[in-house]
């Protein structure tokens, strides 16, 4: 059972879409939350950065990046709590099958998030972040990486991916994919995208069978 963190583990993209807008649009490219979710929701922090040098004259100034990743972080720590329902929903699937974590997000983040939220310890020795492989989300690697670092076969994964990238890569490594359709993507497109949609994290035992 392969988990997404931010939208799936923890309830990070609704703080960060919004702060995410307003310092990219003061670098000069006018983008709303709802173009954030579009373009970077699922995806790495390499990609935002490469997508910010396309569009905005010389790319983010120096210091940029290291203060959007402090308020970010603050934000965090002042807000961040679990999906709901999903704490009791991990400890039952992890009663019955293997779960791993595979996240867009750097290590050093995602020791953070999941450690507010009191995730680390279940999941520690089994993170896996797009730092670890070439291409993130929507390409498959990181999900093909997982699956081989926790010895499994793709086709004996289960992944749980509340982003269109995610579904995306899922789908393309051979895995069944559940779309967690109560987060900022639609369900509609989640599905369209390859997933089968759930829209509460009490519901996830009884779609594998724990």
């Amino acid at each position: 059972m392969i988990f997404d963190c931010d939208g799936v583990l923890v309830d990070s993209e609704r703080l960060v879409v919004g702060l995410e807008a307003e310092e990219i649009t003061a670098l000069g490219w006018t983008l709303s939350p709802a173009d954030v979710i579009e373009r970077f929701v699922g995806r790495s922090e390499a990609h935002m950065v490469a997508e910010i040098a396309r569009h905005v004259p010389g790319g983010a100034p120096d210091g940029w990046h290291d203060r959007l990743r402090e308020r970010t972080h603050r934000l965090f720590r002042e807000r961040l709590v679990p999906v709901e329902g999903v704490v009791d929903a991990v400890a039952t699937v992890g009663e019955r099958h293997a779960t791993c974590v595979a996240s867009s997000g750097g290590h050093d983040r995602l020791r953070l998030v999941l450690g507010l939220t009191g995730l680390y310890d279940t999941f520690a020795g089994r993170i896996h972040s797009a730092q670890d492989v070439a291409r993130g989300k929507p390409a498959p690697d990181l999900f093909l990486h997982a699956a081989a670092a926790e010895g499994f076969a793709p086709s004996g994964c289960v992944v749980v991916e509340d982003s269109v990238p995610g579904v995306l890569g899922a789908v393309d490594a051979g895995m069944r994919v559940l779309g967690y359709g109560s987060g900022l993507t639609p369900g509609a497109t989640l599905a369209d995208a390859g997933a089968e949609v759930f829209t509460g994290m009490r519901d996830l035992p009884r779609l594998i069978g724990a």
